[in-house]
């Protein structure tokens, strides 16, 4: 039976944050010419970069435990990536590291949201915890992230890499006044009933035109209060929907502010890329936006207030300072990482 080098299991990773770190990591080992040290497990939702999919040897199978395990029971490599946050399925891998991005399975009963998902997140919390081995290596994005890790899960500090990655591009274009965006999901963590309130109490209060663009899909938008609230007649909520990476940096060049009220990131990628895009960034005063970003303005995400105070503050000051990128992109080091196990 035939030993192969890396595995990158990447099964569960389809859209999001994870897809664009995962398009970005493929596309660096691609250009690097490293692909032959690789096989991705990929989920059958996701979608193979078109440039590079002649290049890469890749296998896709569905979104479940089961078919990860058969798989791994099929076949065995010299070391295991599981970028998932979950570990390997089976007991018998011993060389395995996993990236966690997914701050919502580390204490769901305190992720604001609803009963049914907090109960998923707790059994998939669970699960995590009866897959880890002492000996295995966790990447993470932040130091925030490594500290929550180590304090939740147990695991020893020196066994947590800090490594984020992102698209460090940049580009400044002119700005529409008074526009925002806040580029999300449905989530309920994503505050969105405060953010609406703060807007119509802005609008009221600041009386000139304010613009929000959102990209929620046309179900989820559908069934949001912003599409079932009334709102004064000099705002304007439009949702722009899912959009492709090269229409999202349109949005974020064309958008002024970059509002940002959710309550649980494990990075908060929108975050860099309204920064990168030249966006004034209008925050949560919560410490996963610290460990990112210096942004324009800090509110209060728990109070609708604060975020509407926030709001009038932006367009009304002439003078607003720039936000500013704290994090590091560390790629280049993460693919070492993965290179020095061969």
């Amino acid at each position: 039976m035939t030993i192969m080098k890396i595995l990158f299991d990447s099964v569960y990773v389809h859209n999001g944050g994870g897809k664009e770190i995962l398009d970005l990591v493929i596309n660096y080992i691609c250009e690097h010419e490293l692909e032959s040290y690789f096989l991705f497990l990929l989920d059958r939702r996701y979608s193979v970069p078109s440039h590079i999919e002649k290049k890469l040897e890749f296998l896709k199978i569905s979104s479940s435990e089961k078919g990860r395990k058969n798989f791994y029971k099929k076949n065995f490599f010299q070391f295991y990536f599981c970028f998932s946050n979950i570990p390997p399925p089976v007991n018998s891998v011993k060389n395995a590291s996993i990236y966690f991005h997914n701050d919502l399975f580390l204490n769901p009963t305190k992720s604001n949201l609803g009963f049914i998902t907090i109960i998923k997140n707790l059994i998939k919390k669970f699960y995590i915890i009866s897959k880890t081995k002492k000996n295995y290596d966790w990447c993470v994005q932040t130091e925030l992230m490594k500290k929550k890790l180590n304090n939740i899960y147990g695991i020893e500090n020196k066994k947590i890499h800090v490594l984020p990655i992102f698209d460090s591009n940049k580009i400044i274009s002119k700005k529409t006044n008074n526009s925002f965006v806040y580029v999300c999901n449905s989530s309920k963590h994503k505050n969105h009933k405060r953010l609406m309130d703060a807007f119509i109490e802005a609008s009221v209060k600041f009386g000139g035109k304010l613009h929000l663009k959102l990209t929620l899909s046309k179900n989820d938008f559908k069934k949001s209060v912003y599409n079932i609230t009334n709102a004064p007649s000099n705002l304007l909520i439009q949702n722009i929907g899912i959009l492709s990476k090269k229409k999202l940096s349109s949005l974020y060049l064309e958008s002024k502010f970059l509002i940002f009220p959710s309550l649980n990131e494990s990075l908060g990628l929108p975050l860099i890329e309204a920064v990168n895009r030249g966006c004034f960034v209008i925050a949560s005063d919560k410490k996963y936006v610290r460990e990112v970003v210096n942004p324009s303005i800090f509110f209060n995400p728990y109070s609708s207030a604060s975020i509407s105070e926030a709001i009038i503050k932006s367009v009304s000051n002439k003078s607003i300072k720039k936000s500013e990128l704290i994090i590091e992109n560390k790629i280049d080091t993460f693919i070492k990482y993965l290179m020095s196990h061969v």
